[in-house]
């Protein structure tokens, strides 16, 4: 893989050929050949949006849940995953976006007409990181503060809501100056991903023909992070307070009706029952007061 293509062209004898029918043959070979390797030498990497480089770009996303009205930090790293060291990333252009939401009942996107948004600083739902440059086998963590407040929408105590983030990136080579685009799902409409990719066994999944007709060179994944209300401590806490309650009162009457039979726990028991009689006595003379 070159980041520029490379070509050695050869010299090809055309003394074995007498006729001039094969002369000309050869001739309109040749220069459909010299078409071809033009083509390619203009060419930066070949395939430069290949899962093996597309899927390593992006990687080690944090994406938090949080409670609506916090804010949240949002990273990944960003790599340049191409094995040729001439091949330094440059120019490079990087669009974040909030562009779904969604839970277990319904799914919206987050549009103009959606109100209270999660946002950027800024107060934007998309924002752009860019880099001048990034070297082979190089590695920058990109960190973004997204903002919410207690309008947004939500899910429930028990059901969780999800945002999508999309990711749309350019770049060039540093000895060519033919653009790169990759693209995740966010950024493509329903009715071109639909046509662009097939879960069909016996079709392709990406239809790459019509990607390279969209301007799109690969694909890069999508991302997310939760929003949620909080479950509040104290049902929690009265529930266990009741089960504790439940089990002693079980573990009294139970000692109580065997006697004898666990005699360490019966003497702490009674004593118990004599405090709480003393205790029961002294609030009935205070209410005979009164």
């Amino acid at each position: 893989m070159v980041c520029e293509g490379r070509h050695r062209q050869k010299a090809y004898s055309s003394s074995g050929f007498s006729s001039l029918t094969m002369r000309r043959g050869w001739l309109a070979f040749t220069f459909v050949a010299l078409v071809i390797v033009q083509g390619q030498a203009s060419a930066s990497v070949p395939a430069p949006g290949l899962p093996q480089y597309a899927n390593n770009m992006l990687s080690d996303f944090i994406t938090p849940t949080v409670a609506p009205g916090e804010s949240l930090v949002f990273a990944f790293n960003l790599t340049n995953p191409y094995d040729d060291p001439e091949c330094i990333m440059v120019n490079i252009t990087l669009d974040v976006g909030i562009y779904r939401y969604a839970t277990q009942e319904e799914v919206r996107d987050v549009d103009d007409d959606f109100d209270n948004p999660p946002a950027f600083e800024g107060g934007d739902t998309e924002t752009t990181v860019e880099f001048a440059e990034l070297p082979l086998n190089t590695t920058e963590r990109v960190t973004l503060t997204i903002m919410t407040d207690k309008d947004t929408p939500h899910g429930s105590y028990f059901l969780q809501s999800t945002y999508f983030m999309r990711f749309r990136m350019a770049f060039s080579f540093e000895a060519n100056d033919t653009q790169v685009v990759l693209q995740s799902r966010g950024y493509f409409s329903d009715y071109e991903w639909d046509e662009m990719v097939s879960f069909d066994p016996e079709e392709s999944i990406v239809n790459m023909t019509y990607m390279s007709e969209l301007g799109v060179d690969g694909l890069i994944p999508d991302s997310s992070f939760g929003l949620k209300i909080p479950i509040p401590r104290w049902p929690l806490a009265l529930l266990i307070a009741a089960c504790g309650g439940t089990a002693f009162t079980a573990t009294y009457y139970f000692v109580l009706d065997n006697p004898g039979k666990y005699p360490k726990l019966e003497k702490r028991f009674y004593q118990l029952r004599g405090k709480l009689g003393e205790l029961r006595g002294k609030l009935e003379n205070v209410l005979r007061k009164r």
